[in-house]
């Protein structure tokens, strides 16, 4: 076993929303050790996504209390605690754009909290030294998600009478940070907007206004440093397993194909490169939230991950049919890659539960 890479830590990020900024030099990667179960239990699901390898609160796993430090290690993260599994090697990229960097490949949500936070841990995968070996750009450096400055968020159900469908601006539509996506359930009360890079902008918590709606002004954002919100991120992978589809785009792969549970396979037999997945942890503080541990176990609140490429979501935890819609279509400013970069897409897919169940 490895010792763990050095974490680095994330603390004043922006959004980018049109361009990436991508940072050269080499970073220490490692293996994490698991210590785990299998994390892909096909038979665990409630979710309406193509493959059962999809689970929205696998076993009824909700997350649990226990003691996290958000450093970016995620080895106090046991499989017990993913609220979302997603699978390796569907993400828009990979169906049309295999060359391109960096990869948001989403492949499993945890959630844990004490009486201070709720602590959410998210897995990226990058299969594509299996996927399509002949592609080195995403594979150095330039494959790692702090390695562009792309926002990411987290959607929260908090309260569950009040909500939003997270639209900002109605006339595009746009929600917050111009990221084009909205929620056709209404149920989001915040967000967490923040970037996978580090070192730069102004990380946020959003919260509604009084009309019940998401807005920019400062009175209804809480800064990251303010609240006392921190996320770290470190090289390596968590998960024992990394169940996906081996294929790629130019060979004829499809998001059709998700639905064939024949394909899959654990991509680590396929001499799968740990060192190329990367893992991100952040702390939320319950106050910022205005609930208390009580609350969080008695309520329970909703969460969706989702990654983007700068306008539009790529991915989501739990995984949901908008983020594929338009994988095949070319990307307007750049054939070779997917329109899911620019789409609109409406979120339909239920929220995981954390703390609690849904009543």
């Amino acid at each position: 076993m490895r010792t763990p890479a050095t974490p680095h830590r994330n603390t004043r990020v922006r959004p980018r929303t049109a361009a990436l900024a991508l940072a050269a030099g080499c970073l220490g990667a490692a293996v994490l050790a698991p210590g785990h179960a299998s994390a892909v239990d096909p038979a665990a699901t409630a979710s309406a996504a193509p493959s059962s390898y999809y689970a929205t609160n696998p076993d009824g796993q909700v997350g649990a209390a226990t003691a996290i430090t958000v450093d970016g290690d995620a080895t106090e993260w046991t499989d017990d605690l993913i609220v979302a599994q997603g699978v390796a090697n569907d993400d828009p990229r990979i169906f049309r754009g295999s060359h391109e960097g960096p990869v948001y490949d989403l492949y499993s949500l945890s959630a844990a909290w004490d009486e201070q936070n709720l602590y959410l841990m998210w897995q990226f995968t990058n299969v594509t030294d299996v996927s399509d070996p002949a592609q080195g750009y995403p594979t150095s450096d330039n494959g790692k998600p702090y390695n562009g400055d792309i926002p990411l968020s987290i959607a929260l159900d908090v309260d569950p009478a009040t909500g939003s469908d997270g639209i900002v601006e109605a006339d595009a539509p746009e929600g917050v940070w111009g990221i084009r996506d909205s929620f056709d359930n209404a149920e989001v009360d915040h967000l967490a907007m923040f970037s996978s890079k580090p070192g730069v902008g102004q990380p946020a918590l959003f919260s509604l206004n009084t009309d019940g709606a998401f807005d920019h002004e400062p009175a209804n954002n809480l800064p990251f440093e303010e609240g006392g919100i921190t996320y770290a991120y470190a090289d390596g992978l968590v998960a024992p397993e990394v169940i996906g589809i081996n294929d790629t785009g130019n060979a004829g792969y499809v998001p059709a194909d998700l639905e064939d549970e024949d394909l899959y396979e654990d991509l680590l037999t396929e001499d799968h490169d740990p060192e190329q997945d990367t893992t991100y942890e952040i702390g939320i503080p319950l106050e910022a939230l205005g609930i208390t541990q009580d609350t969080l176990e008695s309520q329970g609140l909703g969460v969706m991950l989702i990654s983007t490429f700068g306008q539009s979501a790529i991915g989501s935890l739990p995984q949901d049919p908008a983020v594929l819609d338009n994988a095949t279509d070319p990307y307007s400013a750049d054939t070779s890659t997917s329109a899911e970069k620019e789409d609109y897409d409406v979120f339909t897919e239920p929220f995981a539960r954390v703390g609690h169940a849904a009543g």
